[in-house]
Parts: C-alpha cells; sequence; structure tokens
C-alpha cells in the first residue's frame, strides 16, 4: 500500500478530495476573516463554506480570443453562493441576449447582428454560431487575442 492509499484509507475518501475539500474550507475562513464573503451575484452574505463557489465574472469558456487569459486573471474571480453560480453554466437560458428580429447577438464584437452575417449551428440553441463571420474570419486570422 502506498502513502496516498494508507492517506485515502485513514480519510475515508480520496486524498485528492480530502485536500480540495481542506482547501476550500481553509478559502471560506479568509474570506470570513477578511469580510470578503459576499456573493458576487446577488450581493448577500455567504454564510457556509458548503454554499461558496469560486466563479469567472465572465466567462472563459467558449470565449473567443485568450481563453487562458481570462481563465486565470485574478480579476475575473469572484465568490458566489454555488445556487447563484449555476445559472450561467453553458446550455442556460438565462444569459441569452434576444434581440430584434432576424438578428443574432455576436459575443466578439458584442452587437447584435444580421442572421446573415453568421454560419449556421444546429447545436446552439437559436441555431448560428456565437460569433459573425466578421470577427470569426478576424480570430482565425490571430488579429484577435
Amino acid at each position: 500500500m502506498n502513502s496516498n492509499q494508507r492517506k485515502s484509507k485513514q480519510l475515508g475518501m480520496d486524498v485528492s478530495t480530502a485536500m480540495h475539500k481542506l482547501r476550500m474550507k481553509i478559502l471560506f475562513h479568509m474570506l470570513k476573516k477578511q469580510g470578503e464573503n459576499i456573493c458576487f451575484r446577488c450581493g448577500k452574505k455567504i454564510t457556509k463554506q458548503e454554499d461558496l463557489s469560486i466563479e469567472h465574472k465572465k466567462p472563459w469558456l467558449y470565449y473567443p480570443g485568450n481563453n487562458n487569459r481570462r481563465f486565470w486573471h485574478m480579476s475575473n474571480i469572484a465568490f458566489s453562493h454555488r445556487k447563484c453560480n449555476k445559472p450561467h453554466i453553458h446550455g442556460s437560458n438565462q444569459h441569452r441576449k434576444i434581440g430584434p428580429k432576424n438578428t443574432i447577438w455576436c459575443v466578439t464584437c458584442q452587437q447584435f447582428k444580421n442572421k446573415k452575417d453568421f454560419h449556421k449551428d444546429r447545436n446552439r440553441w437559436h441555431g448560428y454560431q456565437n460569433q459573425c463571420k466578421d470577427c470569426r474570419k478576424q480570430y482565425r486570422n490571430g488579429a484577435m487575442v
């Protein structure tokens, strides 16, 4: 039996799971101590460690450009209740941008454009890609970061 197996047996769970729980416990303790246990979404206090969630203020997944920068940048990190963090997971309709008829929101140039300016994508809720043709072309050519 190796060291990790002995630790897991004593802890009653996988050692990596236990380490994650310990880190979250330490993080919650420090947030409370500093008075930073405020939910980014609803503005209310996070009172229980089990409710603590680390989230990104601006989405990084499926975002064109340098996703790693948005993932790791501390200015994009916030804390929230788990229940407040869930609505914006991929596939949710709560943050869908619905504009005038026959328009689609471009996530890159941040504006509504005519549907003809988008390639089709049957896997998306509205049937079109989330980036207009112009922005997608610039992104592919390396002009956008």
